[in-house]
C-alpha cells in the first residue's frame, strides 16, 4: 500500500504522512518555504528527492531560523526563541534602552477606558501590540499582559 499525505484539518499548511511501523513525515509549507520533520531518514530522502524533481529548490540543511523564530538543536533538545525578533521590535519602536522588569503587570491592576485622556496614535499602538502578539508563541509568559493591552487597540489613550 502506498502511503499518501493527509492535510491537517486544523492547520491548512500542515501535511502528515504515516508509513508502516509508525514511520512519520510531517511537512509544513509557508509561501515558498518548506520544512519537514519526522522519524525516518528514508522518508526524508524520498520526500526531498521528489520535491527537487518537481520544483526548482535548494536544500538549506537543518533549520536554524524560520518566520522570525530561531531554532537551536543540542543534546539537551530543540530550543526555539525570538531573540533577534525582539531586538528588531525594540529598535523599530525606539525602545532599545527601556528598563526591563520581572513582573510584566502590576498585581491587581485594572485598566479602564478613559475618554478624557489624550489620544495616542492608534496605528502605532496596533503595530506594537501585533508585534507582541507574534512573540506569544515562544514567550507565553507575556500572554496575559499582551491580552490586556490588546483590549484598547481601537482608542488608546
Amino acid at each position: 500500500m502506498k502511503e499518501s499525505f493527509h492535510k491537517c484539518p486544523y492547520e491548512h499548511s500542515l501535511f502528515v504522512k504515516i508509513g508502516d511501523k509508525g514511520k512519520l513525515l510531517i511537512v509544513c509549507l509557508y509561501v515558498d518555504d518548506l520544512i519537514f520533520t519526522g522519524n525516518d531518514v528514508v522518508m526524508f530522502k524520498e520526500f526531498k528527492k521528489s520535491m527537487m524533481i518537481e520544483f526548482e529548490m535548494s536544500d538549506l540543511g537543518m533549520m536554524h531560523y524560520f518566520l522570525g523564530i530561531e531554532v537551536v538543536e543540542s543534546a539537551n533538545g530543540i530550543f526555539v526563541s525570538q531573540k533577534k525578533y525582539v531586538q528588531d521590535i525594540l529598535d523599530r519602536f525606539q525602545m532599545r534602552d527601556c528598563n526591563p522588569v520581572n513582573t510584566l503587570t502590576e498585581f491587581g491592576l485594572r485598566l479602564n477606558k478613559d475618554h478624557e485622556r489624550k489620544k495616542v496614535d492608534n496605528t502605532l499602538y496596533k503595530q506594537i501590540v501585533s508585534n507582541l502578539m507574534y512573540l506569544i508563541g515562544t514567550r507565553p509568559d507575556i500572554m496575559y499582559s499582551v491580552s490586556l493591552i490588546s483590549r484598547y487597540m481601537e482608542n488608546p489613550t
